[in-house]
């Protein structure tokens, strides 16, 4: 840990006074275990079992204002550990309640658990203590719990990215079909998003249907669903002639009917409806006074300032660059012991999704931008820390931090990027 991380911690140590309450919660399904604590790491309670229900959220508001009167304390603050999606119902009814709602990582926790037990052992009322402990000494992670239109743009984001992923698994059972029935339209439509191709699937899906056809008929079809209609004579052609030569299986029953129907119905909903969120997360996104500062930087368009805000959320909570380098897990590691030095590597710990489309806008930045143009070269000129050509992924990671640094500096100075070879913005 950096002496930067450490003075972090000592600062939020030095949040927690003597009059603060310290509420740890081991979060689950049905039920959440809860340990209270003081500054001095006094167990001042604990629950095992409170339910997940307009009742148990009562107690548990009923339990911490309790223990305020009781030991004359003021302030709350409470930490949990965010276990899939189970967190966000507690998270948000305490926040509502003015209570301030932290988070400590899943590692922190089994390793701390160790450490105060000298055993692994561990049980839900054993580890509310022990996240109550962790967020007591300050190891609780920047995160905070964001509200409205940086919540809406990361849930959106986040439903739009398992949309893709199951488009993608929806094309490639669409192409394994095609594989089976009529592998040379691979030949003549090179996407399973095509319009044309979806229009001919839906009509005449195999050979057989396609020989019945007059080629007139196959012409207008493409025609009229294709945006190059100049071409629709040639490939018409192509596709009468693909089909007398098919070496597809021939014997079509109801069942391979079925199966390329739900295939294609598949590919259609799923990309019609990514289309669809596509123009909603660029409206949203519009909204965002810090969007346009994103925007100015040749390669980043709405769509990636959209996912890259929904993700981050409010940039005013971030301090300096580097705590959004940790955020996204672009933070170096090292790996050094005695005389060996290590390469150094990325932690990949924190937002995923940041991460990703980090690493997207840097390959884009780096065409687009003469700034980022000029950076990458130079990257390519240099030996990294043992002495070695850095690789490409390497490379378009430190452009990654470099990108950090200046959206940093746009967001906190309010400007738009200017794009020239010489630094456009100072990122101290």
């Amino acid at each position: 840990m950096s002496e930067r991380d450490y003075n972090r911690q000592a600062a939020r140590r030095q949040r927690i006074s003597k009059a603060t309450l310290i509420v740890g919660v081991d979060v689950g399904n049905a039920f959440n275990a809860l340990g209270f604590m003081n500054k001095d790491g006094k167990v001042l309670g604990s629950c095992s079992k409170l339910c997940n229900s307009r009742e148990g959220f009562e107690q548990f508001v009923k339990m911490i204002e309790g223990l305020k009167a009781k030991h004359r304390l003021r302030d709350v603050l409470i930490g949990m550990e965010p276990t899939g999606h189970y967190w966000r119902k507690l998270a948000y009814f305490a926040k509502e309640h003015g209570y301030e709602v932290r988070f400590v990582r899943t590692t922190a926790l089994k390793h701390h658990r160790e450490l105060d037990e000298s055993s692994s052992a561990k049980s839900d009322r054993r580890d509310a203590l022990t996240i109550a402990n962790i967020t007591r000494e300050g190891k609780y992670i920047d995160t905070v719990i964001e509200d409205g239109v940086l919540r809406q743009l990361r849930t959106l984001s986040k439903a739009r990215e398992r949309l893709l992923r199951y488009s993608v698994s929806a094309k490639n059972s669409l192409h394994a079909a095609l594989d089976d029935y009529f592998p040379e339209l691979h030949e003549i439509f090179r996407s399973m998003g095509a319009r044309s191709l979806w229009v001919i699937l839906e009509k005449c899906p195999f050979p057989e249907d396609v020989v019945l056809m007059k080629a007139s008929t196959l012409q207008e079809m493409i025609a009229r669903s294709s945006r190059k209609k100049a071409g629709s004579a040639g490939k018409a052609k192509a596709f009468y002639e693909a089909a007398q030569n098919s070496i597809g299986v021939k014997q079509i029953g109801t069942a391979d009917r079925y199966r390329v129907r739900m295939c294609l119905e598949e590919v259609k909903r799923t990309v019609l409806t990514l289309k669809d969120m596509d123009r909603q997360l660029k409206s949203m996104v519009k909204d965002i006074p810090a969007s346009s500062y994103l925007m100015s930087i040749p390669g980043i368009g709405p769509l990636s300032a959209a996912v890259f805000l929904g993700e981050l959320g409010d940039p005013s909570h971030f301090h300096n660059a580097h705590q959004i380098v940790k955020y996204a897990g672009y933070d170096p590691q090292e790996s050094d012991s005695g005389s060996r030095v290590g390469r150094k590597f990325i932690s990949k710990k924190g937002r995923w999704l940041l991460r990703k489309y980090l690493f997207f806008m840097s390959m884009r930045v780096t065409v687009l931008s003469k700034y980022f143009h000029e950076y990458y070269h130079r990257k390519l000129e240099t030996k990294n820390r043992v002495g070695q050509q850095p690789r490409r992924k390497e490379i378009i990671c430190a452009v990654a931090i470099k990108l950090i640094k200046v959206i940093f500096a746009l967001l906190r100075d309010k400007r738009s990027f200017e794009d020239t070879a010489s630094p456009a913005v100072a990122i101290a």
